[in-house]
């Protein structure tokens, strides 16, 4: 009899042992699935590209995997004379976004020299510039900051200001922006 308690009693624990170690093996099993999905659920942005016009206006862009998203925020001062954000949009992510990389890639936006190092190029000091264009480009490696003053002034012989403004009509006419608040 006390054998067979004793067996009994063996033949439980191992049972109990296998169901123990079987279960712990699926909860490590669902931890790794998770982390897994968690990072696939976040895309890594391969590019960016950030554009502020005169301090006022920011257009934001970011690729991942092979689609651009991006944001727009105006601002303006407020009665103390502070900048604060004014209005915010989204993209609209209709056809209007369908040839963006192809604008971004033409354009050369990635690899567009600073203002001041176009051959030739010459300040205007005799006049506070009217516009300027501050990007902030992230290729996947690198990021660089660059600037533009009134390319409009420099649009007959360079290359570069065509772009720019070709680039800024675009993405200010052509694209269309949802604001934010009509979204949620």
């Amino acid at each position: 009899m006390i054998m067979r308690y004793f067996t009994y009693k063996l033949f439980l624990g191992l049972i109990l042992f296998g169901l123990g170690c079987s279960s712990s093996e699926n909860v490590v099993s669902e931890s790794s699935v998770t982390q897994e999905t968690e990072r696939v659920d976040e895309p890594e942005v391969s590019k960016l590209i950030s554009l502020n016009i005169n301090e006022a206006v920011y257009f934001e862009f970011e690729k991942s995997d092979s689609t651009w998203d991006g944001t727009l925020t105006t601002h303006a001062l407020n009665e103390e004379g502070e900048k604060v954000v004014d209005r915010e949009f989204v993209a609209a992510q209709d056809s209007s976004w369908n040839d963006f990389n192809a604008f971004v890639e033409f354009l050369k936006i990635m690899n567009l020299p600073p203002q001041n190092k176009i051959e030739g190029w010459v300040p205007d000091s005799s006049t506070l510039p009217r516009r300027v264009y501050s990007f902030k480009v992230f290729d996947g490696d690198t990021t660089r900051s660059f600037s533009y003053q009134d390319p409009i002034n420099g649009i007959r012989d360079y290359w570069q200001a065509q772009n720019v403004l070709t680039f800024v009509t675009f993405i200010q006419n052509d694209l269309r922006w949802v604001e934010k608040e009509s979204i949620e």
